[in-house]
């Protein structure tokens, strides 16, 4: 406990520390902007502009629209024949209406869940860079040398090191996350688009804010073994980097493996549970017709898949820290 709080100042004096949590507090605010600008109501231009173009859309379907609908049944009557499946191309639906053409933000209730999903990167990147950075600068500047003079075992150096790191991440996690979910309520509640929210969304916010807190911990305790391993932040992150890139390719030849990559994973935890899709086609002598199944990828399944290989990265960071050279 004693070298835990040690690490713990440490952590908290660090001056690239320090500016990263700052940096990630202000770009949380600047999100809102973009939520502000989605609840925004359409300006008085941007609505004639619209009634516009429907308009003209509209005047094009009184003199094209039977011909559109019959293009349009004619085509959903040859997909169903080829693939002996009934077809739905919402034929019925293809009269042009005004709210096509004016943005009408969605309610609170619909949209924050699929916000807090989008922000959810930027807490797990800071908590990887910070965790990065607080090893590898020590291995990368040598001090770490003149801290193993005053506490020579390895063991309980490293444990106190990656613990600092994944517990100095979780206020600046939850600062986030309050700015953000605070932040859109606000904005939203101003334009009125709050109404549904009830107790069973709030809920359901607040525990994928939870588990957002929980696997930005994560990523601090495999960044800060990352950066015993690699001894360099620019490594570690060049790494994620290249990583990342050869999963796509390698998702792009073997989809069905994609429950076992990692990006998957991180969506299954932050969801609670994801879904993905796999692309069958088939050749036919009227041509080529994909078929896209969807499979499903359980919260358990990815809880186990990240903790797992977050366990793997420590302990492999420590076995390597307590028999490698400290310079």
């Amino acid at each position: 406990m004693r070298l835990l709080r040690v690490e713990l100042r440490r952590l908290r004096s660090r001056r690239l520390i320090v500016l990263t949590a700052v940096g990630a507090v202000l770009l949380s605010l600047a999100t809102l902007v973009g939520v502000w600008q989605m609840t925004r109501p359409p300006s008085d231009a941007e609505v004639a502009q619209a009634e516009q173009f429907y308009e003209e859309q509209l005047a094009d379907w009184e003199e094209h629209g039977e011909q559109y609908v019959a293009d349009c049944r004619a085509a959903e009557a040859e997909e169903a024949e080829a693939t002996g499946r009934a077809a739905d191309w919402g034929c019925d639906d293809m009269e042009p209406q005004l709210e096509w053409f004016i943005h009408v933000a969605p309610p609170l209730h619909e949209s924050l869940l699929a916000q807090l999903t989008t922000f959810a990167a930027l807490p797990l990147l800071a908590g990887l860079l910070i965790g990065t950075t607080f090893t590898a600068a020590e291995l990368s500047t040598g001090s770490i040398t003149t801290w193993l003079s005053f506490e020579p075992r390895r063991g309980r150096v490293y444990a106190s090191k990656v613990a600092a790191a994944g517990l100095g991440v979780v206020p600046l996690a939850v600062v986030m996350l309050a700015v953000v979910v605070l932040g859109t309520w606000a904005i939203n509640a101003q334009a009125g688009l709050t109404d549904g929210m009830t107790t069973a969304v709030w809920s359901e916010a607040l525990g994928l804010a939870g588990r957002v807190v929980a696997l930005a911990v994560v990523a601090a305790l495999a960044g800060s073994a990352l950066g015993i391993l690699l001894r360099h932040t620019a490594a570690v992150l060049g790494g994620v980097v290249l990583y990342l890139v050869a999963e796509q390719i390698f998702t792009a030849y073997v989809p069905g493996a994609r429950p076992w990559l990692l990006s998957l994973n991180l969506m299954g935890w932050i969801e609670g549970g994801t879904t993905y899709y796999i692309e069958t086609c088939t050749t036919e002598a009227t041509g080529m017709f994909c078929d896209y199944t969807e499979r499903a990828v359980s919260m358990g399944h990815s809880l186990t898949y990240v903790l797992v290989a977050t366990v793997v990265v420590v302990l492999l960071g420590g076995l390597v820290f307590r028999r490698r050279d400290a310079v």
